[in-house]
């Protein structure tokens, strides 16, 4: 093949520099390799099948025989890598899909479409533009250059306009800055990117794809590769001179406990099996995928059942079944009688256009038995099925939660981060597993999509909100609005597992937590002033003449009814608020043998430097009365709690703020629209540690 060697020019990236383009250094390349490139398989279904198929083989490969066909650095790669020994590759096949469509070269883009091969093959920073495709940025291809020395093989077979044929290309990303770089190098700027093919007809220092049927099975051999045949679309990426060692170095450090080492660390085949399940399971084999082709996925032509799959993997399989609306056979891990598995809706209120649902919440509590983690099975804890390696957790285990979006795959697992955070720990022996699958066609109130005249779709808004890894979500602002679906998301989870199993967990009983809500109950609420109502003073009047004196300045002031109910480990209690000024802040603070605390003193360094131990979690305005007493109390229903944080009427607004360090909503302030109005309704707060003790505290703003 001839070589077509990058020519530096106005921002274009060098070979370097798009070898770091995805900055995720925390995941083995394998994992990276495993999401970018079956993600690219799902995007290019050809709708026609119901599945797309996607192989990994790991094979062997003589030198001599790749080397020939690389017009330009033969020489080096025959130094290199001389012809002593067989050398691997890793190849990712897929097929049921359209291929590698689209112009050939530039001259013939319409429109800007520049089609798939072109963006695969000669382009970065050209994503999928369908809606609910995997990428957003365009630079997960580039992974392909990371796993062997930057040399990657495309050969694909398509069907435009009834008629089949073939392409096949190559490209080398390598540094240009190293000296024993294989592109030569003629003088100038190296750039240190290389492509071949067949001279360009209409431009012969330019290539483009082979297409000679008799030349691309000559080079598909080398590697022992079957080309597509009969009516067969698909697209092959090889990727040869791979260190299988230098990759599972990655996937199991050597400092590790090499007696702790699952099986799948020790080999490549088995850890590509593995990481298929982990990043893909919902898609895997599952024909009631909601949004089109599911996936049937294999290494080295070895399919993956689903009742052989890890049993983490294969529970995130069947939570994503249930989330999207299926059923489970009588084969399903969580088909067993004695598991309760929840779906519940996590809503959303005053964002959404389309209803209050962001998505479905599926969860369960599974024991080690259940987990297949005892003999015979002896099967890794949950936490190294995803890691790898071991992991001790400290009195209890804490939930691991998964989330995804329309493509099926699993963004990121979380057990000790922003989604898990202050979540209930379970058992030694148990574990809370869950799922959150987005609503994808629900739309945002009022923000529009910049790519079309409609409103802008809750899956573009996370797609969008990505980074090129994939590895997680984060909220942006739009158009000035940052509307913190992801944060409200997380906190709707936090209150579902609090809510079903903090009576459960390993060191709270059903005992701890009455004596828990017994003492909130005497902590945070004052001794005095309890049960009277927070009413202004009456006017003086009467014969005397005194009707025209005004009455004495009276503080805003708050005082509780005595009907508290406890609620796990919350209490709720219904107030009054007496506001002479038109803003009040209700405070939690803490109280120690020396001092008080707010949020934001207890959690500076130069104090405890933790998250405050005291939040609210909702508040219920059920009435006001401008003017006091005498007045007429006019009826309201206005909520907030920790998703929606706010809420505002013509009469009274209400505002949960949350410290500033680690975001504990410890601080309510309500206020109305003239002075001296009595508010009436219901607050609920909560302790993560009963040792403490607090008050409420009301301040005028």
């Amino acid at each position: 093949m001839k070589v077509e060697i990058a020519e530096h020019g106005r921002m274009s990236e060098s070979g370097s520099s798009l070898l770091r383009l995805i900055q995720n250094q925390d995941m083995p390349l394998l994992d990276l390799l495993v999401r970018e490139s079956v993600q690219n398989s799902l995007d290019a279904s050809n709708g026609m099948a119901p599945d797309v198929k996607v192989d990994f083989s790991i094979g062997q490969f003589q030198s001599a025989d790749l080397n020939k066909h690389l017009d330009g650095i033969q020489k080096p790669l025959d130094k290199r890598f001389p012809n002593k020994k067989a050398y691997n590759y890793i190849a990712v096949r897929d097929s049921n899909t359209h291929g590698l469509t689209g112009p050939v070269s530039y001259d013939k883009v319409v429109n800007n479409e520049f089609g798939n091969l072109l963006k695969l093959v000669y382009e970065i920073c050209k994503p999928q533009q369908n809606e609910g495709a995997g990428g957003s940025w365009g630079l997960g291809k580039t992974i392909y250059f990371r796993v062997g020395i930057g040399l990657v093989i495309y050969y694909s077979r398509i069907c435009q306009n009834g008629k089949y044929s073939s392409r096949l290309a190559a490209c080398l990303v390598e540094d240009e800055t190293k000296r024993d770089a294989l592109i030569p190098h003629g003088g100038g700027v190296k750039r240190g990117i290389a492509w071949w093919g067949k001279a360009d007809r209409w431009n012969s220092k330019k290539t483009v794809p082979i297409t000679s049927e008799h030349e691309i099975k000559d080079i598909l051999s080398v590697f022992g590769i079957k080309p597509y045949s009969a009516e067969e679309t698909g697209t092959t990426i090889i990727i040869p001179y791979v260190k299988k060692q230098a990759l599972l170095d990655e996937v199991y450090a050597k400092n590790e406990d090499a007696d702790l080492k699952p099986y799948w660390a020790k080999s490549v085949g088995d850890y590509l099996r593995v990481a298929l399940q982990k990043w893909y399971a919902p898609r895997i084999s599952n024909p009631q995928y909601p949004y089109g082709a599911y996936l049937t996925a294999s290494v080295d032509g070895v399919k993956i059942k689903s009742t052989g799959m890890l049993p983490l993997f294969r529970t995130v399989r069947e939570l994503y079944i249930l989330a999207s609306g299926g059923s489970l056979n009588s084969e399903a891990l969580l088909a067993d009688p004695q598991i309760t598995c929840n779906v519940e809706s996590v809503d959303l209120r005053g964002v959404l256009s389309g209803g209050q649902s962001a998505g479905k919440f599926a969860y369960v509590k599974l024991t080690d038995k259940q987990l297949l983690m005892l003999p015979p099975e002896n099967n890794k804890a949950p936490y190294q099925q995803i890691t790898n390696s071991d992991v001790h957790m400290e009195n209890g285990n804490i939930p691991i939660i998964m989330y995804t979006r329309r493509p099926g795959m699993i963004v990121g697992y979380d057990f000790d981060g922003p989604w898990t955070h202050r979540m209930p720990k379970s058992a030694e022996s148990e574990y809370v597993i869950g799922l959150f699958v987005i609503n994808s066609g629900n739309k945002l109130k009022n923000i529009k999509d910049s790519g079309s005249a409609g409103e802008l779709s809750l899956e573009e808004y996370i797609r969008k909100g990505e980074k090129a890894d994939h590895a997680s979500w984060a909220d942006r602002n739009i158009s000035g609005n940052n509307p913190r679906i992801v944060t409200n998301i997380q906190k709707g989870l936090f209150r579902k597992i609090t809510a079903k199993y903090s009576e459960r967990t390993i060191d709270t009983t059903e005992k701890r937590n009455i004596g828990l809500g017994h003492a909130l109950a005497n902590i945070l609420l004052p001794t005095s002033d309890f049960g009277r109502v927070a009413t202004p003073p009456q006017r003086p009047g009467g014969s005397g003449g005194g009707g025209t004196s005004k009455p004495p300045r009276r503080k805003s002031s708050l005082s509780f009814g005595s009907g508290m109910r406890y609620m796990g480990d919350r209490i709720a209690v219904d107030f009054e608020i007496f506001m002479k000024s038109n803003t009040c802040d209700l405070s939690l603070l803490l109280l120690t043998d020396f001092k008080k605390y707010k949020a934001e003193k207890w959690e500076s360094d130069d104090e405890i430097g933790k998250a405050f131990p005291l939040h609210f979690v909702h508040l219920t305005i059920e009435g006001i009365r401008p003017n006091g007493k005498n007045a007429t109390e006019i009826s309201k229903n206005l909520n907030i709690d920790t998703i929606i944080m706010s809420c505002n009427d013509e009469d009274v607004q209400a505002e949960l703020i949350t410290s500033e360090r680690f975001a504990v909503p410890s601080t309510i302030r309500i206020s109305s629209a003239v002075s001296n109005t009595i508010v009436r309704g219901t607050l609920e707060f909560t302790s993560d540690d009963p040792r403490f003790k607090g008050i409420i505290d009301l301040k005028e703003v």
